[in-house]
């Protein structure tokens, strides 16, 4: 009758709820002990006790697994680094067992633990440039970068190759805090003629992305990264597309360029493109719409397009983007060159992209075409032109961040010098050779390169015409040897990292599916030799 209740252990009966005995000569006895409360309560106790237990059981066995992995990978990581041996054994001890055999560490631990090593490093490519010539010579791995450990790298570089700390005149890189403190108290105190050059694309690509983020364009950036969405996701709907524009009288229409942060102007490209292209775009998407009444994407697109109100902000947004922006634009396509020597005309750019961000930051004009458009749409003109003041005057705050203060801004102006059309059109000042003495061949000149600079100021019926001044200062070797060689240094200096950034895009082409065990050795030669103009 109580087959689970009681259990008799030498001749006693005992309660398993209960853990007592139980006189068992009467079965009077027995009943009561079963009706009693206490009993019936630890009955009830040890129930719940039971579906608790049995709940657990799957997430305990999945934490447990966890542990388990997370055991094995540190003990993978503490193998790796030795001396990190007393750490890894206060936290696991408990679970040593857990450790597998060797092959499946190998297998399927040690992959996991090297990529998460890899990953934490960072990779400094460094160049070389000399005139129309830059190459990668080194690739270096580093657990921690700051001031000081690229100061080493850079240091150890120059010594491996025997160069004269004399020597380098440029240090060029991005923006970066730790960058300019390298350059300030590493490099400066060993190379006092070395001058930083932040990158000028970096720079005007910040003063661009500026309208990007503009809360006041973030209607049209969400509608934009909408439609990158559902042609990104969908080839079969790019084809469409095209289709689409050829129907309509668009005979070889072009791809939508679609915005990439990683891709300088992308984000402009894709406005002036779709200011072109958005009237096709309301029944094209209306058409995808009604075929797909289920996709999020589209009908918010969609949606945006029917709504008169929104059209018209979006619509407006991109006629004054596409008019307006040209200037960034083509400045930062200006300092992403790499095959021009176009040292001498940066200055001359960067007062013009002044001249153009001040003027419009206080404007009262901004064209009768965007008037009209506003007043199409039956918008006020005042706020919307209030908007784009807004939008120079965060460009401005950017510029003067950065620009004024540029530690490269004097030889910027100095190196105008080079190019004969500045020294032609100029004063008497401008033929002062002094003047120029951040240029270090000019701070003390020699009886030969003056009288070469007196020729050269004095060269004023040339013919110049469109010149590139490589070919204006070759042709002048022989009459002006030692002004051409000064000139050539300096007119190929290098204004922009984009070299580097095209070293790094390199490693997708590096690291595909049957290079993934390449050694740091071996990537470092791989990235040099394909940089430099052997392929592999």
């Amino acid at each position: 009758e109580y087959e689970d209740v009681f259990r008799v252990d030498d001749n006693i009966l005992f309660c398993n709820y209960c853990n007592v005995s139980v006189e068992w000569k009467r079965k009077s006895v027995v009943d009561n002990h079963c009706n009693s409360q206490k009993h019936i309560s630890n009955i009830k106790s040890c129930e719940e006790k039971s579906n608790k237990t049995q709940q657990l059981t799957l997430s305990s066995t999945q934490a447990a697994d966890e542990s388990k992995k997370q055991l094995i990978e540190d003990l993978i990581e503490a193998f790796a680094i030795v001396n990190s041996l007393l750490p890894f054994l206060k936290k696991h001890i408990k679970n040593g067992g857990s450790i597998l055999k060797a092959p499946t560490l190998r297998q399927i631990y040690l992959p996991d633990v090297f990529d998460r090593h890899y990953q934490s490093l960072s990779v400094v490519n460094t160049l070389f440039c000399y005139r129309n010539e830059t190459k990668l010579v080194s690739v270096d791995f580093l657990e921690r970068v700051n001031n000081t450990t690229m100061g080493q790298v850079l240091t150890t570089i120059l010594t491996h190759f025997n160069i004269s700390f004399n020597l380098p005149r440029l240090f060029l890189s991005d923006s970066a805090a730790y960058m300019k403190k390298c350059h300030r108290e590493v490099l400066s105190p060993l190379m006092p003629q070395l001058i930083h050059v932040p990158c000028c694309a970096h720079i005007i690509n910040l003063i661009g992305d500026t309208w990007r983020t503009l809360p006041q364009f973030r209607i049209l950036k969400d509608f934009l990264d909408k439609v990158k969405e559902v042609f990104v996701n969908s080839p079969s709907r790019r084809g469409r597309y095209l289709a689409y524009l050829k129907m309509h009288g668009i005979f070889s229409p072009c791809k939508i360029p679609l915005y990439n942060k990683t891709r300088w102007n992308s984000w402009f490209r894709m406005i002036i493109y779709a200011k072109n292209h958005i009237i096709y775009w309301l029944n094209f998407f209306k058409e995808e719409f009604n075929d797909d009444k289920k996709h999020n994407t589209l009908a918010a697109i969609n949606s945006c397009l029917q709504n008169e109100q929104e059209l018209g902000i979006i619509t407006i947004y991109l006629n004054f983007i596409s008019s307006y922006a040209n200037e960034f634009i083509q400045d930062l396509d200006f300092f992403q060159q790499l095959k021009k020597p176009v040292f001498p005309l940066v200055e001359l750019r960067l007062q013009h992209l002044t001249a153009y961000i001040e003027s419009y930051r206080n404007s009262t004009d901004f064209g009768p075409s965007l008037e009209n458009l506003i007043t199409q749409y039956r918008f006020d003109i005042n706020e919307f032109y209030a908007i784009f003041r807004m939008a120079f005057e965060v460009a401005y705050n950017k510029f003067i961040a950065h620009i004024p203060n540029h530690p490269s801004r004097p030889l910027f102006n100095a190196c105008q010098v080079f190019n004969p059309k500045y020294i032609y059109a100029g004063d008497l000042l401008r033929k002062n050779i002094r003047q120029y003495s951040v240029i270090k061949e000019f701070t003390n000149p020699s009886d030969d390169l003056l009288q070469e600079w007196g020729i050269y100021c004095g060269l004023e019926n040339e013919f110049l015409g469109e010149i590139e001044l490589d070919q204006y200062w070759l042709n002048k070797m022989t009459q002006l040897p030692i002004l051409s060689n000064i000139a050539l240094d300096y007119i190929w200096l290098p204004i922009s990292s984009c070299s580097v950034e095209r070293s790094f895009s390199m490693y997708n082409s590096l690291l595909d599916n049957d290079r993934q065990n390449l050694s740091k050795d071996s990537l470092k030669r791989l990235s040099m030799m394909y940089f430099n103009g052997r392929r592999i």
